[in-house]
């Protein structure tokens, strides 16, 4: 007998998205043509200058250990683009660049929390978030919002309800996986009010944050004061932005003394970012932006079309996405919880996508579609929802 494993590693469960795909691999392999509804990764290849960045290091011979903090010329670089694109004034020595939002979560996870601490965590959420707090050996308290016109909107009296002695941090999302809302200033005033009342971090992942449309706005927490910047400790990453998902970079923002010990715990979680793919981020903040701007003007045709569709659907309800390449449409309640219509779906009409329950209960009667793919694809998956919703018995 082997000897016993970690309880923190055993606390916790596997990925909803990453499940329901391995089924349809399944179903594909028996010959079922599956429309891809579920992952969260753009359908676009990284811009060019990336590309050619990322050629030129590995002919350059730059494959050497970088500082933990990160390339220099990166971190200036991501200085000059977040004053530019978000109001953040920065300087470098406040970023440190990691592997994806999931390196720098895990960072800021080690850095600020305590075996037995609380972190509240606004639902419907990212799964990961509370899988991270476990790692700590924390507790997430998953903290429901409700709807207003029905889109999921912050309220800052359920998080005041939920803070006890042991809560230690919030956090947000904005752009909001899996809802699709792009949070206004005044909504994220609401979370500054909890967190400065009772003292606590705000943990903001922004790595939606240029993918917003139409007359939304990117908002980040940290740009709201002084003193609620010197509580906020942003993640995000270039995956999203600049479809870089699988070059695994990212990078933290936090204030001096924080970002220094995430450079600290940086140096034993990962050595540091990839060498490679750092020069090519260059390249991405200082040469990209006309191509970011093309793959949002697509997302946004394809978010209308997708919206549009849905909608069309007697008992479903989608409000236009703000942000994110994501729609979160409302189901009747007669017809179930989502994991069970989700489920429905993907055997009888060969419709992947992700049920609500899986962010939280308070969206067990929503589903999330991803339009990171074609219109071509998004037509079909309509279709074929048109077809078999609402579900039959």
């Amino acid at each position: 007998m082997s000897p016993p494993l970690s309880k923190f590693g055993q606390s916790v469960g596997g990925s909803t998205v990453v499940g329901m795909r391995r089924q349809a691999d399944a179903l594909e392999a028996k010959g079922m043509r599956v429309v891809d509804f579920g992952i969260g990764e753009p359908d676009f290849e990284a811009p060019p200058p990336v590309r050619e960045a990322a050629i030129k290091a590995v002919r350059d011979g730059k494959g050497n250990y970088i500082d933990p903090r990160g390339l220099v010329e990166l971190r200036e670089a991501i200085a000059e683009f977040e004053a530019g694109q978000h109001g953040l004034a920065i300087s470098p020595d406040q970023i440190v660049v990691t592997p994806g939002s999931y390196g720098g979560l895990t960072l800021i996870t080690r850095a600020l929390l305590d075996p037995g601490n609380d972190v509240l965590v606004i639902e419907p959420c990212w799964g990961p978030y509370k899988a991270m707090v476990k790692l700590t050996g924390a507790n997430p308290v998953g903290v429901p919002m409700g709807t207003r016109q029905g889109r999921f909107v912050i309220d800052g009296a359920r998080l005041e309800a939920a803070v006890t002695a042991k809560t230690r941090a919030i956090v947000v999302n904005t752009p909001w996986n899996p809802t699709g809302r792009v949070l206004l200033a005044e909504e994220l005033a609401a979370v500054a009010k909890v967190a400065e009342r009772h003292d606590l971090w705000i943990v903001a992942d922004e790595v939606y944050s240029e993918l917003v449309y139409a007359n939304a706005t990117h908002v980040s927490a940290a740009t709201l004061c002084a003193d609620i910047a010197a509580r906020t400790v942003i993640a995000t990453s270039l995956s999203k932005s600049f479809a870089m998902t699988g070059w695994r970079l990212g990078y933290c923002i936090a204030p001096p003394e924080l970002a220094e010990l995430l450079a600290r715990l940086n140096q034993y979680a990962s050595r540091c970012a990839t060498s490679i793919v750092q020069y090519a981020a260059v390249a991405a903040f200082r040469d990209s932006a006309s191509y970011v701007a093309e793959m949002r003007h697509e997302y946004e045709l394809r978010r209308n079309a997708i919206a549009d569709g849905l909608n069309r659907i007697v008992g479903v309800e989608c409000p236009l996405p703000e942000g994110t390449f994501y729609a979160f449409p409302q189901i009747p309640k007669a017809w179930g919880d989502s994991k069970n219509v989700a489920d429905d779906l993907l055997k009888k009409a060969g419709v992947l996508l992700t049920p609500g329950s899986s962010y939280g209960p308070t969206s067990r009667h929503h589903l999330r579609l991803s339009f990171a793919t074609s219109l071509e694809t998004i037509e079909n998956g309509i279709a074929r929802l048109q077809e078999a919703l609402p579900p039959r018995g």
